[in-house]
């Protein structure tokens, strides 16, 4: 049996995290794509002058739209497999630590990416006080993460993992966030909600590339995506 959120993962697999055919990566291309809308819809396309953080960055594909928007960016992961394919793909604006204690000065980012990072950690505010201190006042926190129920335990581990659409040991649901709790937590720390979007699997997309395929959705039940905003303290 694999062991539930296997890091390891992402070592082993790192030579194809840009090989949008890759049975390891290929659903978190399509994914990334429901992101990168996403993302667009809510922070537009001119991000030039600002900077940007990618926590939990991989091999850098959200990095990537952050440098076609003129963002100045970073990416953090533990991964060193992930952050040298990175490397030899972006170049070399990468650091290797640990997500909840990264070696950047605080009020250094106007933007905060945590996509695909929550659920893989075991101290979910640990990671959403480094993004708050990391962001400046009125700066923006992106998370993408998956909540804590029985249906997304059984689409995300049981099922996707089950038939191949993501690698064996991908996820551990215990450590799942629930919205509310992550709501709670962020505004502890002046984080501000400001857009909360469900997203549900396109199936028909999803069957026909055997990646997983989203959409917007009203149902946040499994997978969502989260826009804070830090609250001045003045």
């Amino acid at each position: 049996m694999a062991k539930a959120n296997d890091l390891t993962l992402y070592d082993t697999h790192a030579d194809q995290w840009w090989d949008a055919r890759s049975r390891a990566f290929r659903s978190l291309h399509r994914v990334n794509e429901f992101r990168t809308a996403l993302l667009t819809a809510w922070l537009g396309t001119n991000l030039e002058g600002q900077v940007a953080v990618d926590l939990g960055c991989g091999g850098g594909l959200l990095c990537a739209h952050l440098e076609s928007c003129g963002a100045r960016w970073i990416g953090v992961d533990l991964s060193f497999e992930s952050l040298k394919t990175g490397q030899g793909r972006l170049g070399r604006r990468f650091a290797r630590a640990d997500v909840a204690h990264v070696p950047l000065k605080s009020g250094c980012a106007d933007l905060v990416l945590a996509a695909d990072v929550l659920e893989h950690v075991q101290d979910t505010r640990a990671v959403l006080a480094e993004a708050a201190r990391l962001l400046k006042p009125g700066g923006a926190l992106y998370v993408n993460t998956i909540n804590r129920t029985r249906r997304a335990k059984l689409l995300a581990v049981d099922l996707a993992e089950g038939v191949g659409l993501v690698p064996r040991g991908t996820h551990d649901a215990a450590l799942f966030v629930d919205p509310d709790e992550l709501r709670a937590e962020a505004w502890h720390l002046r984080l501000s909600l400001e857009e909360l979007q469900g997203e549900s699997v396109d199936v028909i997309r999803t069957v026909r590339s055997w990646a997983i395929a989203l959409r917007r959705s009203n149902d946040i039940s499994v997978g969502y995506s989260a826009l804070f905003r830090k609250v001045s303290s003045a």
